[in-house]
């Protein structure tokens, strides 16, 4: 796709600071004590602390002057103490300064909540990895309908993403407000998939796609008679303590004005709160704070919503080009070290609606746990902001680290997630090639 203008002018215009807050004790964020001229080793852990919210808060400031309208971020470390920062603002016209708690759509981190409720009705023994969506829907998938569980939530089915003909329509950015501003149910998305060749055979190969979350999502509602709303939330959200995550599919998206906008940036952006969340369904729907899905992860990691053995099975990747992928997560290598100074491990996801980026991910021991969003998507290939927000990642992940991390760990970890930023785009996410040929 070739590049659109940025949203520089947009932030010489606005006089934009991030917001910092320790959480660790509930109290607001307490500036820097003065330097000691013979400082306590408790001195010097406080100046250490505070030094590192400083660069976090300074590196979300980066973010929004690479771009981003409202950023907001969240670490956590084995301690238990969180930094949670926020920097531009929650919209352009009226010009609201985000804050830390505020929710954005978190997009395709959906997909581990949904993979989450599949297990735990393998963990129940109503269904296993082998079962097929005929054993739950039959004629769902026609010609298809042995497509199994784990194929679907590995991107291993060969079903085609239904974002791909339902925006197809789309040449202008008033047009695509237009399109996605429409209810649609499941079903039709389904049928929207289903309407371009399959891909592969089932088990063949990897290809991301939406379709396959909203055949789990229905297979789900027909097996417990209840909607995905109410099973997140009494399975994922209660459970995880996320206390400001929704699921909304129809009525407003969004419960109130604390939540970051969601712009796309074309030749101008444009304001997509109004985007029907129907869109989304079981492959992205899900608004929440940047602290919910850092809960979410160490909830899980812990083994609160899932058995060991599934969570061993989510954390599994089915294939490693060009992600290592296993059933809703997919694993990267944390700046961190293990206790025997190999390079760690980090499970997590990204999420891309189409005017929030989100990337959320914890340590494989579960006790370390980063994530940022932002409003003010750019369509480019080179865009700035999305190595800005790795950049936070990779900070905020080594500043919770319990040990020394040495540079070249730090640099590798940012290198391997913006290469994974980079195929953002190509994983039928991005909009009609009209609307970005700018």
């Amino acid at each position: 796709m070739t590049s659109t203008r940025r949203l520089h002018r947009l932030r010489a215009g606005l006089a934009l600071g991030a917001v910092g807050a320790l959480t660790a004790t509930g109290a607001a964020r307490a500036a820097p004590a003065p330097a000691a001229t013979e400082a306590s080793p408790v001195a010097a852990v406080r100046d250490d602390r505070a030094a590192a919210r400083a660069r976090l808060d300074h590196r979300l400031e980066e973010l929004t002057a690479a771009g981003a309208v409202g950023a907001v971020a969240h670490s956590r470390g084995a301690t238990g103490r969180a930094w949670n920062g926020a920097a531009g603002v929650r919209t352009i016209d009226a010009a609201r300064p985000a804050r830390p708690g505020d929710t954005a759509r978190v997009a395709s981190v959906t997909k581990a909540m949904v993979a989450v409720l599949a297990l735990q009705e393998v963990d129940r023994k109503r269904w296993t990895l082998e079962t097929t969506v005929d054993d739950v829907w039959p004629g769902l998938l026609p010609g298809h309908g042995d497509v199994t569980l784990e194929q679907l939530l590995s991107h291993r089915s060969g079903l085609p993403d239904y974002l791909v003909p339902l925006l197809g329509d789309a040449q202008t950015g008033t047009e695509l407000v237009d399109v996605l501003t429409r209810d649609r149910t499941d079903r039709q998305l389904v049928r929207a998939g289903l309407s371009q060749p399959w891909l592969f055979e089932p088990g063949t190969s990897f290809s991301y796609s939406n379709t396959n979350y909203v055949v789990v999502g229905l297979m789900l509602q027909r097996a417990t008679h209840r909607s995905v709303a109410s099973l997140l939330q009494q399975r994922v959200f209660r459970p995880a303590g996320m206390r400001d995550a929704r699921f909304p599919t129809t009525g407003r998206t969004f419960a109130g004005p604390a939540h970051l906008g969601d712009y796309a940036v074309l030749e101008r952006p444009y304001l997509l709160d109004g985007t029907s969340s129907s869109v989304f369904s079981s492959a992205g729907a899900v608004v929440a704070s940047a602290a919910d899905i850092g809960s979410f992860y160490r909830s899980l990691m812990a083994g609160r919503l899932v058995s060991k053995r599934s969570l061993a099975q989510m954390l599994t990747p089915r294939t490693t080009e060009p992600l290592a992928y296993g059933l809703g997560v997919y694993r990267a290598t944390d700046p961190c070290p293990d206790a025997s100074g190999q390079p760690g491990t980090l499970y997590g996801h990204d999420g891309a609606s189409f005017g929030t980026i989100t990337l959320v991910f914890t340590s494989a021991d579960g006790t370390r746990q980063a994530s940022v969003a932002f409003g003010g998507r750019q369509y480019t290939a080179d865009a700035p902001t999305l190595p800005a927000a790795n950049q936070v990642l990779v900070d905020a992940l080594v500043s919770t680290c319990p040990r020394p991390v040495p540079p070249a760990a730090a640099q590798r970890s940012l290198v391997e997630l913006d290469r994974l930023s980079a195929g953002l785009d190509t994983r039928a996410e991005a909009l009609p090639e009209a609307l970005t040929a700018r």
